[in-house]
């Protein structure tokens, strides 16, 4: 019974634990910026395959 007990314990810490951490990292700025830089590179590589001069060939 107290094993059963403790795994439920542990289970709930576990879980308040990641509900935590999952919560400070949705209220960084920095997931923010990281969307907005791959929204960038999205744009980017957009550009890059309509205009095709734009790269340098030589290596």
């Amino acid at each position: 019974m107290m094993v059963f007990l403790a795994l439920i314990i542990w289970f709930l810490s576990l879980l308040v634990f990641m509900l935590i951490i999952r919560k400070a990292i949705d209220g960084s700025r920095a997931t923010y910026k990281l969307d907005e830089l791959i929204q960038e590179i999205r744009l980017l590589r957009k550009e890059i395959k309509e205009n095709k001069h734009i790269i340098d060939k030589r290596l």
